[in-house]
């Protein structure tokens, strides 16, 4: 493991949030013997004016440093995780390629930079310093090599390219750019392992885990045989196979389907509405999902295949095994890891088939034993695999 190191991650997502998010977790444990620099994506003034209305939620006084831009935040290891607000900067993605969206990036990558070293020199972290750009790939490229790190990492998490718009529209450029800048791109899956090993000079893969001591909370050993509850917890967006849910809402008309996530639009909230046997529940934070899994007889992973979700390593999978939930998912990804405690349906008729037999077959000791599967999989030992990745990379430039 990483120890007395300084960490910058300059993050794509923000450290608060009501949903769990691989870098901070990763950056939670590294934190208990390094010094962590955590920097929130910046908010945009169409943020801001939106916070008026209460859609975003921004910091106003903060984000416009009228108090310290820097927050301590105790880590349940003991450490102590830096967050760094930075100043507001001007919406870009929208803009199309050109002078006007140069240099209004410039501008921001300007405001960035000097908010994060300041910050660097304020906690002393100019020395052995590992820059860790988490799925921001436009401020990687423009800000990487400017603070003196000893090691630049890009951490991607998603596939840029099967991303909405306003991320792909500029970011498959940048991100290309910012590959040929780094040491190394450590990713989450196989599939984002195969799309971007040839754009890089080295690539690693380090999967998603788990909070186990949390979602074990969920756990149920009495199996409900009558009445049936199946889950899903995430996102309720793009992603989902509409055919497959409506194919199970109607199949099984007697079975309740939990919905627990954000949902990103109001075309898919009527379109989700229009069954009766439809439950939405909207987001929740972290330490409220394991009563929601408690109830469920079954957890779904319904997406859809394309070259977005191919690169996805869904955390949901090892949250429903640490519930003892049966998991039904499509093969939308490799899911290699799990093809022997998981049903993975190539078809909507297999999917809904599968559902049925893993509700109907479940029992106590198939609960146990995908509990012990998640249990391998936790965020301590995916953050020991990320320091022998980083400390292979180090030895690698340094001999």
């Amino acid at each position: 493991m990483l120890n007395n190191r300084n960490i910058l991650c300059i993050s794509g997502t923000e450290w608060h949030g009501n949903y769990i998010k691989a870098v901070v977790e990763l950056m939670k444990v590294l934190a208990a013997d390094n010094k962590v620099l955590f920097v929130n994506n910046a908010h945009t003034y169409k943020d801001a004016i939106a916070g008026v209305n209460h859609k975003v939620k921004v910091d106003y006084i903060q984000a416009l440093g009228l108090k310290p831009r820097i927050s301590k935040m105790p880590t349940e290891g003991g450490g102590t995780v830096y967050i760094l607000t930075p100043p507001l900067v001007f919406p870009v993605s929208f803009l199309p390629e050109g002078a006007v969206y140069n240099t209004l990036l410039t501008f921001n990558a300007w405001l960035l930079k000097g908010s994060i070293k300041k910050a660097l020199r304020k906690l002393d972290m100019n020395h052995e310093l590992i820059n860790f750009t988490s799925f921001n790939p436009g401020m990687g490229y423009m800000t990487g090599r400017r603070f003196n790190e000893k090691t630049l990492i890009y951490h991607c998490y998603d596939e840029v390219k099967g991303a909405p718009a306003w991320l792909s529209k500029h970011g498959v450029r940048l991100e290309q750019a910012f590959m040929k800048m780094v040491d190394a791109v450590i990713v989450t899956s196989q599939g984002l392992f195969n799309s971007k090993k040839d754009e890089c000079a080295r690539c690693y893969i380090v999967k998603n885990a788990v909070k186990a001591g949390l979602f074990k909370k969920g756990f149920n050993a009495d199996i409900n045989k009558q009445k049936k509850v199946i889950g899903y917890v995430g996102s309720v967006d793009e992603r989902l196979d509409y055919d497959i849910l409506h194919l199970l809402f109607t199949s099984l008309p007697n079975a309740d389907f939990v919905f627990v996530g954000r949902i990103m639009s109001e075309e898919i909230e009527a379109k989700l509405k229009k069954y009766n046997n439809v439950q939405l529940e909207g987001a929740k934070q972290p330490d409220e999902l394991p009563a929601y899994l408690k109830r469920f007889s079954a957890g779904i992973i319904p997406f859809i295949k394309d070259e977005f979700t191919r690169g996805i390593y869904p955390m949901k999978i090892n949250e429903y095994l640490a519930a003892g939930l049966p998991v039904v998912s499509t093969d939308f990804s490799d899911l290699s890891d799990f093809e022997s405690i998981i049903k993975i349906a190539p078809t909507n008729e297999e999917f809904l088939n599968g559902l049925v037999e893993e509700m109907e077959g479940d029992t106590t000791e198939k609960r146990m034993a995908r509990l012990a599967m998640a249990e391998s999989n936790t965020w301590n030992k995916r953050a020991d695999e990320l320091s022998a990745v980083i400390e292979t990379v180090e030895h690698e430039l340094n001999s």
